[in-house]
This record gives structure tokens, sequence and C-alpha cells, in this order.
């Protein structure tokens, strides 16, 4: 299957589009983690494969990672479902820690 690049500055709700977010802010992320991607991607059936040392091209100098996934749709629509699953687990774990 042909897998897709999804970059924590897809989703992170302080970047502007300019800087590479794809996602409207109101699903964006606020500092996404690559973790966070990958544990979402694979509740999602995705089959995520983790690269930690990549460097979103915009921001070289910054070794972020990055996460493959499954290309089952549109890039925009996996990266919008990822995010709602971040905020959700995010949610869920405020709610276990009170």
């Amino acid at each position: 299957m042909e897998k897709i690049v999804i970059w924590p500055a897809y989703l992170t709700a302080g970047r502007t589009r300019g800087e590479g977010r794809i996602i409207s802010r109101r699903n964006a992320v606020k500092s996404p983690k690559i973790e966070e991607i990958e544990k979402v991607a694979r509740l999602l059936g995705l089959e995520p494969v983790l690269e930690k040392e990549k460097a979103f091209p915009k921001t070289h100098w910054d070794k972020s990672g990055r996460v493959l996934v499954n290309k089952v749709g549109r890039k925009e629509e996996i990266v919008k479902g990822i995010a709602k699953g971040i905020k959700e687990m995010r949610e869920k774990s405020k709610s276990a820690k009170r």
C-alpha cells in the first residue's frame, strides 16, 4: 500500500499555512508529538512507521521526526482525523487525572 508522510507541522495550531499547517486552525492541535501521531494512526489502522531523525524541510535544523501512514483517502482528511484523535486522547488523559 502507498504511504504518505505526516509531519507534526501539518497539524500544529501555532503554525500558519505558509509554515506548513495543512488543516484549519480550528482542527489543529497545540504542539503535537510524533508519538501521539503514531498512536492515533495505529488506532485508525493506518500502519504507522515512525522516523524520529527526520526534519521538516522548512525547519531543517529541527529534527521533529515524521510518521509514514497508509494512504486511505485524501491527505487532508487523514491529517484531520489524526488531529481529532489527538484532541480526544488528550481530553481522556485530562479527565483521568482529575
